[in-house]
């Protein structure tokens, strides 16, 4: 007997197919030996009462062995048998058989209590509003559309471990809404590049400068969205290649806004210098396992762009005047939150001193910031409405 293919199975007894008569087919079989039922099921070793039974549907737990048999007997292939089996048990079957598949579905991809405490799953819900939830975030009618159109694993390149689930539903939410917002614009890596040299102003800019910046970006045939940062998975940023064209998410990691543009800029490095292995793994993430870029170039580059170490060195005599940090910012032509931030890294890479929890009233909120973009939280929307919404933003003549 082959081997069954259990998931296959599953799908299987849910999808609409021809009727098929076991019983009928039975009586065709001891016509065609000339034997009757008793002489089939004596020779069979089944007693008729559980033969009823499994023909019925109405077995709690029908035996494997008997089915088998059966199956045998009627020259049926065991696989197709035990679907017929399971398409014929009663209703109260069906229902705990359906629960398990959906069971397995969401222990399988999804982390649902990490995924309960974000607030995109009801604390309250049950099985089947879990898996309605699901599907309907991602644009899907059924278990089987969602395992057959979803890319599997997305997020994994070896053995994933438990705590790759909300990775791969972070890396899985971007991957679909890149896909349905499709930039139709042809990438251009020149124009990127005389884009980029004039992106650093628009940090100034709280409420609207990020919001100008991404649409001058997908002119350019590069898309930027925003997704909430996820605390289990260490992603900062990430870029894609979809439809041959580099995509961009940012996140609000550590909800600062400094860090919005520092990620930006990150990201635009891999775009410009490593785009060729992103296009080899379909992704880059920017986390603190990153085995395929070096990630200290991208910093290094969004740190010198921003605030090269010459600009520390003059600003941290006068760090404490808010007046003469303000008038620094302007001069470099950046929001003065991004010296503070600079500056606070510069402190502890060269000489170790700690001021992370220090000018924090310096700090604009990243709420404000990252708005126009319509934000993705996972909170209400499906992934096909913040898609469109997000479309409308960039194409807004």
């Amino acid at each position: 007997m082959k081997n069954l293919d259990i998931d296959q199975l599953l799908q299987e007894i849910f999808d609409d197919g021809p009727e098929f008569s076991v019983k009928q087919r039975f009586e065709d079989k001891i016509t065609e030996y000339g034997i009757s039922k008793t002489k089939a099921l004596k020779l069979l070793n089944i007693d008729k009462d559980v033969f009823a039974e499994i023909l019925d549907g109405t077995a709690k737990q029908p035996n494997l062995i008997h089915i088998v048999k059966v199956a045998e007997f009627l020259d049926i292939d065991v696989h197709k048998f035990i679907k017929m089996v399971l398409k014929n048990q009663s209703s109260d079957n069906i229902a705990s058989i359906d629960r398990a598949r959906k069971v397995k579905f969401l222990m399988k991809n999804f982390d649902v209590k990490a995924l309960t405490k974000r607030g995109f799953f009801d604390s309250g819900d049950d099985i089947d509003h879990l898996v309605q939830k699901v599907l309907s975030y991602f644009g899907f009618d059924s278990i089987a559309e969602y395992e057959s159109q979803v890319v599997e694993p997305l997020y994994s390149r070896s053995k994933r471990p438990f705590s790759d689930k909300m990775k791969d539903f972070w890396v899985r939410s971007a991957y679909q809404t890149f896909g349905l917002i499709n930039n139709p614009n042809s990438y251009d890596r020149e124009l990127l590049k005389d884009t980029l040299v004039k992106i650093k102003p628009y940090s100034q800019d709280v409420n609207n400068g990020l919001y100008i910046v991404s649409r001058a970006l997908y002119n350019a045939g590069l898309t930027v969205i925003f997704q909430d940062y996820f605390e289990t998975t260490h992603v900062r940023g990430a870029t894609f290649n979809i439809n041959g064209k580099p995509c961009i998410v940012i996140t609000d990691y550590l909800k600062k806004y400094p860090n919005l543009w520092f990620t930006l800029l990150h990201e635009l490095h891999h775009v410009l210098f490593d785009y060729e292995t992103v296009i080899s793994n379909n992704f880059h993430l920017s986390d603190d396992q990153d085995l395929f870029l070096i990630e200290e170039k991208a910093n290094s580059f969004a740190r010198d762009y921003f605030l090269p170490i010459e600009g520390f060195h003059y600003i941290k005599h006068y760090i404490n005047n808010p007046y003469m940090v303000e008038r620094f910012a302007k001069e470099q032509e950046i929001h003065p939150s991004l010296i503070y931030s600079f500056y606070t890294w510069y402190q502890n890479e060269l000489y170790g001193k700690n001021f992370y929890g220090a000018f924090k009233e310096h700090y604009p909120t990243c709420k404000s910031a990252v708005s126009k973009l319509n934000p993705i939280t996972w909170k209400e929307e499906s992934i096909k409405d913040a898609s469109k919404k997000i479309k409308e933003v960039f194409e807004l003549k």
